[in-house]
């Protein structure tokens, strides 16, 4: 089995900025413990970051937010990408439309994805339907990963359980 770890979104504006919570905040410390054990163990690290122009039509449902080039479109201090991970901008809610993630999954010979990051409801249950409809396994730590309100995040884990067969487990257990 070949994991990659995938961190959805964890920028400025989805942690501490327009769009931020405690929620995602709280997660920071459990994603980075492990990705750190992810890089002792030579597994592939992807993060999907959120950046728009202002032509993208996700502008009109959620008004600007991680504008290119903005502090709202940088990954937080406390992610910052390593030597060695991989780092792809995205303009729609799954990083599997238009970047170069999936071409890269099948280079690294994937077919167990763990996704972490915000928001559960939105970025990270597109990624996994994605991912899913693309033949991968796919895992979620519910510690690593986080939404604005408590009800969205439950049914969205509930979700992606049932409908994808995802793995729910938690970041003590994923690797």
């Amino acid at each position: 089995m070949r994991k990659v770890i995938i961190v959805v979104d964890m920028i400025n504006d989805f942690v501490t900025g327009k769009f931020g919570s405690g929620r995602a905040q709280s997660i920071v410390p459990n994603i980075a413990s492990l990705l750190e054990k992810a890089r002792q163990k030579a597994i592939p690290i992807i993060y999907l970051v959120d950046t728009h122009s202002s032509s993208d039509p996700e502008l009109e449902i959620w008004g600007e937010h991680a504008m290119k080039g903005s502090d709202g479109a940088e990954i937080i201090p406390g992610l910052k990408p390593k030597e060695g991970d991989v780092v792809l901008k995205k303009s729609w809610y799954s990083g599997f439309v238009d970047t170069k993630l999936p071409e890269l999954l099948k280079e690294l010979g994937v077919d167990t994805i763990i996704f972490t990051g915000v928001s559960t409801d939105i970025c990270v249950q597109n990624n996994v339907s994605f991912a899913y409809f693309s033949g991968y396994k796919t895992v979620v730590p519910m510690d690593c990963t986080a939404s604005i309100d408590e009800k969205s995040y439950e049914l969205s884990l509930k979700y992606m359980k049932n409908i994808y067969g995802t793995e729910i487990t938690t970041s003590d257990e994923v690797l």
